[in-house]
């Protein structure tokens, strides 16, 4: 019992210890990184863009081997805090240096780093909860690959841009290895990032000096950037994947490949925060593979959830539409994609679902179908229980918040938002097997419940276009009940016939006569105005009817469209198209049973599949009545589903 409670108190002092050293030793970094930046690199900047070659060498002389152990003391030592990237160091060490002595010096500055660690990790026999929050995910690609070496590991992770160095190193001080075969695995392993990050120092030493133009930088950056990711690539496919499968699942290298390529541009606008709590933590020892669901504001969220997840790989569940072009459809086939019909039955998509949970993929889907409009989660897509049920993996709920704000169905934001995310909840088979599907549905829609413009007011955000775009969404005017007369500009909402709004710092609306507080107060006083409008009519009465281009979309590609010309017509019981394309007649019509929704994009079109053909609607009077097409429909279906 005492040495119990010893081992308790033990682990609480060391909290308290590592928060001490972590200060001291940024501390240090802080005033070496002063030391360099004031002391050398900025003086040889001057001195480059003056072209002067004689007082660069006359300044490193006069710094003398000072200069040289900042650089491997900073390497070291960031690495002992794991927080600080190590391009921090390396690439002005490649601007204030040769490339060759620069590459030296990181590269001793690592192997003093891995020593001070691999000492702390056996002598020291150091632990602390900070350290392994940021190893979870190594140990769970490592338990994954557990039949390939440490070593192994360790190379495909240095010259995985993703984790930082020291972390690595905790990981492998706490395996069996050897000092020397550790110590080895560290100096050789991280030249690749190395070398990357000191030649893009130098191109931009040149291109300060005028020595190398702007296009010839970002090739350099981007080349050395390639070189590093097929240096990965062929690290894992020779030794982590050996034996596997790896083409066309989410788990292909290419992968990696894609997703960086897709974050350069999500993280324009989104500043992501993973929350890494217990049911995170629950998440990564989860051995089977996982049927994960989450809400869908805007398309930031599919980036936040891969990255959030990895190293679990899962399939995408998504629009078809996004298969039609060759290359689109190669580069999603290659991350094992998904394609599914909205809101229509799809039994290939099902199908592919079941081979993959058959193959040890987890599943990723967005059961609203579509993206919010308004910042509010939609209505779950029928059926979406009993799928999980006949799955009958575990279930993980995530919830994304604030990515509506980056980048809405309509508008994206010029200014970086906080995007969170974060396990909601986990359902395991056991509590799975015991729910029917009403009482699934009700779980799934409760974690999945999200107002955005409740999170607004956590942040603040200055941007001056926030109505943008905004009068094809909030179609309706509360003063003078018509139709498409609003305008968005600015921060302003305004009407022909005057009525004003104006969108404050966290979204929300100025004090107005109609208590109506943000966008998504207002889209429910539409959906209430047009319920009221829709119980106006008889039951036989055409609810909406318009005149319209439209596009048969062909999975070959835009060149081979289809177009022709029609009437699209609601009623409160049946969505139908009747039209011409060419020659050729067509009609179909929908019932609420086949038809859940119309998916849609604002002021430009609203769409349906037919028999598997995906049809495209272009209003031909007003493209802002898409909004208005969808929300009817929206209202006649929660009309239906209540009845039923």
């Amino acid at each position: 019992m005492e040495d119990v409670r010893k081992e308790d108190l033990k682990n609480k002092k060391n909290p308290i210890i590592y928060k001490i050293m972590f200060v001291v030793i940024v501390a240090t970094v802080v005033a070496l990184l002063f030391f360099l930046f004031k002391d050398i690199l900025i003086e040889i900047i001057k001195y480059t863009k003056a072209d002067d070659q004689e007082a660069i060498k006359e300044l490193m002389k006069e710094k003398g081997w000072f200069g040289y152990l900042t650089v491997i003391m900073v390497e070291a030592l960031e690495m002992v805090v794991i927080c600080i990237p190590a391009e921090f160091i390396q690439i002005p060490a490649g601007i204030s240096f040769h490339p060759l002595i620069s590459i030296l010096l990181c590269d001793i500055g690592v192997c003093l780093g891995a020593s001070i660690i691999f000492f702390i990790v056996h002598v020291l026999k150091f632990n602390s909860a900070y350290i392994e929050n940021k190893q979870k995910k190594i140990n769970t690609l490592a338990s994954k690959k557990s039949g390939q070496s440490t070593q192994i590991l360790m190379y495909f992770l240095f010259v995985t841009p993703i984790i930082p160095f020291g972390a690595i190193c905790y990981y492998a001080s706490n395996r069996k290895i050897s000092y020397a075969r550790y110590i080895f695995t560290c100096a050789t392993g991280v030249l690749p990032s190395i070398v990357t990050s000191i030649f893009m120092g130098a191109g931009v030493k040149l291109f300060i000096s005028n020595d190398l133009p702007l296009w010839a930088l970002i090739l350099i950056i981007f080349g050395l950037g390639t070189i590093l990711f097929i240096g990965m690539f062929l690290i894992a496919k020779r030794y982590l994947f050996k034996g596997k499968k790896i083409r066309n699942t989410p788990n292909s290298l290419w992968s990696y490949l894609i997703l960086f390529g897709f974050g350069l541009y999500t993280n324009l606008h989104g500043k992501f925060i993973y929350i890494e709590d217990e049911k995170y933590e629950e998440l990564l020892q989860m051995k089977s593979p996982i049927l994960f669901l989450s809400n869908h504001l805007s398309s930031h969220d599919i980036y936040a959830a891969f990255k959030y997840l990895y190293p679990i790989r899962p399939a995408l569940v998504a629009n078809r539409y996004y298969t039609r072009g060759k290359m689109s459809r190669w580069l999603l086939s290659v991350l094992g994609f998904i394609p599914k019909g909205l809101f229509s039955p799809d039994i290939e998509a099902l199908r592919k679902m079941f081979k993959y949970v058959k193959e040890d993929t987890s599943i990723l889907m967005y059961p609203e179908g579509r993206l919010s409009i308004d910042g509010n989660t939609y209505p779950i897509t029928h059926g979406t229980s009993a799928l999980a049920k006949k799955l009958d993996i575990p279930v993980v709920i995530l919830k994304v918040q604030g990515s509506f704000l980056a980048a809405s169905k309509w508008h994206k934001s010029n200014r970086r938002k906080r995007i969170t995310i974060q396990v909601e909840r986990i359902i395991q088979k056991e509590e799975l097997e015991s729910l029917n599907n009403q009482e699934l549905d009700s779980i799934i829609k409760e974690s999945l419940a999200h107002n955005e413009f409740e999170y607004a007011l956590t942040i603040k955000n200055k941007e001056k276009n926030k109505a943008e775009k905004l009068g094809y969404v909030l179609y309706k005017c509360p003063r003078c009940k018509e139709n498409y007369k609003l305008n968005g500009s600015g921060n302003t909402l305004k009407c022909e016939c005057g009525f004003e709004l104006n969108i404050d710092e966290h979204y929300q609306f100025n004090e107005n006569e109609y208590g109506l507080k943000n966008i998504h107060d207002y889209y429910k006083w539409m959906k209430m105005e047009e319920t009221k409008y829709i119980d106006s009519l008889d039951d036989d009465s055409i609810v909406i009817e318009e005149e319209v281009d439209v596009n048969k979309i062909s999975f070959k590609g835009e060149k081979y469209d289809v177009h022709g010309t029609g009437v699209c017509t609601m009623t409160k019981d049946s969505f139908s198209f009747k039209g011409k394309f060419g020659d050729e007649e067509v009609s179909f019509t929908h019932t609420h049973k086949s038809l859940q929704a119309l998916a849609f994009s604002v002021n430009e079109e609203y769409e349906c599949y037919n028999d598997g053909i995906l049809y495209y609607f272009y209003p031909k009077e007003n493209r802002a009545s898409c909004t208005r097409v969808a929300l009817l429909y929206d209202i006649l279906d929660e009309k239906y589903n209540n009845k039923n």
